[in-house]
């Protein structure tokens, strides 16, 4: 009879020895599928109650998309990551009056927050061929760097001789995804963004 015992409880600890093995095993252990910004956020701050921010007229607000050209404006989304935080966590719009994500908008935005870096995709555009500031930068300047709060309002412009000449400040923007090296401070760039500057920059700033 304590045969029995003996084994049976041998048995038993090396059942739970190994359930807690597997479960400790982490390769085993499939990660929790990520928030998509592209995917499931984007499509919700270039419509419904961000609907002034999608316009092809000029407004006071931050432009998210541009109907007539049918472009997203991916870094100034991100750029305002912190205002969705505030606003999904008991806040309300940042411009006022009775506008508010749906319940089930909140629960992806403070998904997508919580989750961390990185925050973008990391796709979006394909980089290929000859790259020139006239036909590559200058569109990413013109969403992602220039308004009355940046570059051509409080800020001054940035022309093509300028990005040149600040090519070393640049790259250390680049290659910190924005978080270091910008003088005005931490900057949210698009993957797509970063590899579109650095490709032009590897190419020798073509104008």
């Amino acid at each position: 009879m304590k045969k029995k015992i003996t084994i049976a409880a041998l048995a038993t600890s090396m059942l739970v020895y190994l359930l807690s093995s597997c479960y400790q095993n982490k390769e085993d252990i499939l990660a929790l599928p990520r928030v998509s910004f592209r995917n499931e956020v984007v499509p919700i701050v270039t419509a419904g109650p961000c609907g002034c921010h999608n316009t092809s007229v000029t407004v006071r607000a931050v432009l998210f998309s541009d109907q007539r050209t049918n472009t997203i404006f991916y870094d100034a989304i991100l750029a305002r990551r912190g205002a969705f935080a505030d606003w999904v966590n008991g806040g309300t719009h940042p411009g006022g009056g009775a506008i508010d994500f749906s319940p089930s908008e909140k629960n992806i935005i403070k998904k997508w927050i919580a989750q961390g870096e990185p925050y973008d995709d990391g796709a979006g555009c394909t980089v290929s061929g000859n790259l020139t500031y006239t036909n590559d930068i200058v569109p990413i300047y013109n969403t992602s760097c220039k308004g009355a709060t940046c570059h051509g309002g409080i800020a001054a412009p940035i022309d093509y001789a300028k990005f040149v000449a600040k090519k070393d400040v640049l790259l250390t923007i680049l290659n910190s995804g924005g978080n270091t090296g910008h003088p005005g401070g931490a900057l949210s760039l698009t993957t797509c963004t970063v590899n579109k500057m650095k490709a032009w920059i590897a190419q020798g700033q073509p104008q």
